[in-house]
């Protein structure tokens, strides 16, 4: 998917122009838990880097995207607080992103890929993280409707068994929580998942 194009033609319809409703709650409900640096794959816009930099402590929110018109956009809205935004591909990232981030927010990004991408997505982010580290994540489990089919996605749909068995089962992460979040975006209710893993090792 060409998600540079999209940008430039204005067809962003992932885009709600607002940060993510679970990523609010799950912050009012841990209000001192992210702290250090947060990287956000597929960070669009920025609006959950905004987010995080004004409700938590963290020191450092890094958002990546692989769009350099939403990279170039994030960085002109008013900042927040200590996010900034880079052009960056999660599956190649450069050395001063692995091992060195305490948390990644995952919002969208991994049900925009591909799903044979999948376990290369699980490998980036162990990577990205420092040892003990936290993934806290909203993954959309069942996206499908008139506008984005089965098998015609993004975004693509999944479980939580195939979460299990790419996450936990790899011995790379271990789960912490996992919840249906109360607040969604409109049309979302109930189709969402909030889990935290940590890295193991």
């Amino acid at each position: 998917m060409d998600w540079e194009q999209h940008y430039l033609e204005e067809h962003t319809p992932w885009d709600k122009g607002a940060a993510a409703p679970p990523l609010l709650e799950w912050i009012e409900a841990n209000p001192d838990a992210l702290a250090g640096r947060v990287l956000v794959p597929g960070c669009g816009l920025g609006h959950d880097c905004r987010a995080l930099a004004s409700l938590t402590g963290a020191e450092e929110i890094v958002g990546i995207d692989i769009s350099p018109e939403a990279v170039k956009r994030a960085g002109q809205e008013e900042q927040a607080g200590a996010e900034r935004y880079e052009l960056a591909d999660l599956f190649q990232l450069e050395p001063e992103h692995r091992q060195t981030n305490d948390w990644i927010w995952e919002h969208t990004c991994f049900c925009a890929i591909e799903p044979d991408m999948r376990n290369a997505y699980v490998e980036a982010v162990y990577g990205a993280l420092k040892p003990g580290g936290n993934l806290l994540a909203v993954f959309y489990l069942d996206p499908y409707d008139n506008e984005h089919p089965r098998g015609g996605g993004p975004p693509h749909g999944c479980t939580l068994e195939e979460l299990e068995e790419r996450f936990v089962k790899s011995g790379r992460f271990e789960e912490l929580e996992s919840y249906v979040p109360k607040k969604s975006y409109e049309g979302r209710e109930g189709l969402e998942r909030v889990i935290r893993f940590r890295r193991v090792g």
